[in-house]
C-alpha cells in the first residue's frame, strides 16, 4: 500500500490488497470492514494517512465521518513537517479502525488551513462529530499524538 490514500466528496479511495481494485469508502462507513467491489475479498481498515486535495472532499469527510478525524497540517517544504510524516503515519497505523488520519498541505489547501487559523506548521487538529475538538502544534511522536487525540 501506498504511503497515503487519495479521497473525493464521497469517500476514500482503498486499493484492494488482492486485486488491486481501487473501492471508494464512504466516510461515514470508514470505521467497518468493506469487500472489494471486483474481487470480494476483505478490504482492510484505513490504516495509513489520507491526502486532502480539495476543500470539497474536506468538507465531506468532516461532516460524514463517524471516526475521529486528525489533521496534520504540513508543507513539503518544512523540515520538521518532513520529520514528522513518519510519526503520522505510525499513529494513523495504530489507530486504524478507530480514527482517520489525514494530511493538508498548507501551501496547496490555504482556505482549509485559514479556516483552523495555521500560522505555524507542523499543526494538528482533531474533529469529533463535525466539530472541532482540539488543537496542538510542533512535532509529536506517534504516541503522544495518539494519547492527545484520545484525550482530546
Amino acid at each position: 500500500m501506498s504511503t497515503h490514500l487519495s479521497a473525493d466528496e464521497r469517500g476514500i479511495i482503498l486499493p484492494c490488497p488482492a486485486c488491486g481494485t481501487a473501492n471508494r469508502i464512504a466516510y461515514a462507513k470508514a470505521s467497518q470492514q468493506g469487500r472489494c467491489g471486483s474481487c470480494k475479498a476483505d478490504l482492510p481498515h484505513i490504516s495509513v494517512p489520507v491526502e486532502i486535495d480539495s476543500p470539497a472532499s474536506f468538507a465531506a469527510l468532516v461532516s460524514g465521518s463517524t471516526l475521529p478525524v486528525v489533521i496534520d497540517f504540513w508543507a513539503p517544504w518544512c523540515g520538521p513537517c518532513q520529520m514528522m510524516a513518519p510519526e503520522f503515519a505510525k499513529a494513523a497505523a495504530q489507530a486504524s479502525g478507530t480514527a482517520l488520519f489525514v494530511k493538508v498541505n498548507t501551501d496547496e489547501q490555504q482556505d482549509i488551513a485559514r479556516q483552523f487559523r495555521i500560522q505555524g506548521i507542523p499543526a494538528f487538529a482533531l474533529i469529533k462529530g463535525g466539530r472541532l475538538a482540539a488543537q496542538t502544534s510542533g512535532f509529536q511522536p506517534a504516541e503522544r499524538l495518539l494519547a492527545w487525540a484520545r484525550q482530546g
